[in-house]
This record gives C-alpha cells, structure tokens and sequence, in this order.
C-alpha cells in the first residue's frame, strides 16, 4: 500500500466510526502512520524540546518539578507531538481546522488527561473575526502556531487588512491573529520553516506593529532543526 492509498485508508477508517467507538491500541498505531497533518515533518525531540525549554523559562515554568502552571492554545498543526512531549500541568486548548487531524490528535493525545487539561476543538481561530473584531477573547499564557501557508478559512476575516494579509500568506495571519489571544506577559510561539523564517518574521513584526502598536517585543528567532522558531511577547 503506498503512502496515498494508506492516508486514503485511514481517512475511511475514521469516517466510518460507530457511534462511541474506543479504538485499540492497534487502531492508535494505525493512526499514527497518517501523514497529511501540518505536524507530520516537525522533528518532535528537536522542535518541542526547543519549545518547552523555553517555556520553562516563563513565569508558569517550574524547571525544578518540572511542571508548568499556565494554560497554552495550539491553534495548528504540531498539536499532536507538542502535546505527547509537553511537562505536566499545562491546561491545553487544541484546535484543528482538519477533521481527521482533529480526530487523530485526541486519540493520541487524550491519554494525558491525567496530567494535563485537555480541551479540542475542531475549527480554526479565524472564525472568531468573521463577523467583527471580537474583543471578548479567551487569553492563554502560551500560545504555539505552525500554521499553513494557505487557509481558506482566514481569507474570511472581517478587518481587510487581516484579510490581506491571509491571502498573501496564512503564516503571517495566524501568527498576528494568535497573539490577539495572549494575556499580558504572555508568550508566541511561531514554527516556521527555515528557508522563509526571516521574511515571515519581518512580516510578522511589521503586521504586529501595525495592528498593536509597541504592545509587544519579539527575540532573534532560534534554530530548531529544519525549523526556526519565532517568540513574541505581550506588554
């Protein structure tokens, strides 16, 4: 069975679910093999290792126990592997705008309720801004992006810049779009490939800029693999 007719497979699997259905072990393992989520060729040990020793270093973090006390949005793919290598006490929002992605991460993931808040979403946080500018936003501590470069989904903004801006390039969206959800002190992160990682955060900072003003602060991006990795900080 080639790669296509695998997804394909798993894809039918899914949607022909009973009502309540509880898969085995053997179904998680199958699960696995599905590559078409946003996180399939994120390095886990490279990228999340990055990701939560920085978090660490935040106000929530308690490299001592190793816990972290905040509560952390995943508005995209990586969802799945940020989760599985994440410390305990973290209380997760996780939200996917692609149904089987949606339903694989909390099959794999859901094992963590003992140790971690799980809420999952299926949808994206661009259908918070279809209508108006919302204002009445939950906030998050820590919010982690690694969005697509192309999202139908955020071309519907209702402000025409964002709007613009989703149809040049969803990575720049959705990174200005997750930060409107932070609390005050709280941290971006933002997983980009490294071929577009400097273009994409200038776009990034200068979108920031002209939407909030100097209500942020950014750092030198940092090497994480294939990827860089892209902080951003509310004042």
């Amino acid at each position: 069975m080639d790669r296509k007719e695998l997804n394909r497979s798993i894809e039918t699997f899914i949607a022909n679910w009973p009502k309540d259905f509880v898969p085995s072990m053997d179904d998680l393992n199958f699960l696995r093999q599905y590559d078409k989520c946003q996180d399939a060729g994120l390095d886990e040990e490279v990228v999340f290792e990055k990701v939560w020793n920085t978090a660490m270093k935040m106000d929530e973090g308690n490299p001592a126990d190793g816990t972290f006390d905040g509560n952390c949005l995943i508005t995209h793919g990586g969802s799945g592997k940020a989760i599985s290598s994440a410390p305990e006490g973290i209380s997760f929002h996780v939200m996917n705008d692609d149904y089987y992605c949606h339903v694989i991460t909390k099959c794999l993931t859901s094992g963590r309720s003992s140790q971690n808040f799980m809420r999952y979403d299926f949808g994206s946080i661009a259908e918070y801004f279809y209508v108006k500018e919302n204002t009445n936003l939950p906030s998050y501590d820590l919010v982690l992006c690694h969005p697509p470069k192309k999202c139908p989904y955020a071309e519907l903004d209702n402000m025409e810049m964002m709007a613009n801006l989703a149809e040049k390039d969803a990575r720049v969206y959705y990174a200005v779009r997750a930060f409107d959800f932070l609390s005050e002190d709280g941290v971006l992160m933002v997983i980009v490939d490294r071929a577009d990682y400097k273009r994409i955060h200038d776009r990034i900072v200068e979108a920031l800029f002209a939407k909030n003003g100097l209500g942020f602060y950014f750092t030198t991006p940092s090497e994480a693999g294939d990827e860089f990795i892209l902080k951003y900080e509310r004042l």
